[in-house]
């Protein structure tokens, strides 16, 4: 097996899905208890409290164990962008890692590379979309009162 190099393009982690759903839920039903968010969620217990621990430690959720306990936002939905939540559980998003390099491989064989400056443009334009598309985006839209 070969080891990854260092344009090996990142992928979306298992934990990012879980995280975006588990944070709508606790959006939309507060203080649900970590059990709870799994039930919902169809998902493993334990690996939906290490998310919700990672999102704890990232600032986006607060939890307490106990009677008046669960889970709830730190910051209202809108403050909360999915660049955020991403980054918060894998570190930068980049579409190719090679492109976060100073010098690529190609550079370093060539001394110039066609493709490093659009892989940097996609990425800008990755992380403005991640960036700008928020929870509250992502939550359904309260009745207008009359």
């Amino acid at each position: 097996m070969r080891p990854p190099t260092p344009c090996a393009t990142s992928s979306v982690k298992r934990e990012e899905p879980y995280a975006l759903h588990a944070l709508l839920l606790v959006a939309e039903e507060p203080e649900l208890s970590t059990a709870e968010i799994a039930r919902k969620l169809k998902a493993p217990a334990a690996f939906m409290a290490k998310v919700l621990s990672r999102l704890a430690k990232a600032g986006l959720v607060e939890s307490r164990m106990g009677r008046a306990g669960g889970v709830w936002l730190r910051l209202p939905p809108e403050e909360i962008s999915l660049l955020k939540v991403m980054e918060s559980l894998s570190g930068p998003v980049a579409l190719d890692l090679c492109a976060t390099l100073r010098r690529c491989p190609t550079e370093e064989r060539r001394g110039f590379c066609y493709l490093k400056p659009n892989l940097v443009r996609m990425n800008q334009e990755i992380r403005k979309a991640f960036s700008s598309l928020t929870l509250k985006d992502l939550l359904p839209e309260a009745p207008q009162k009359a």
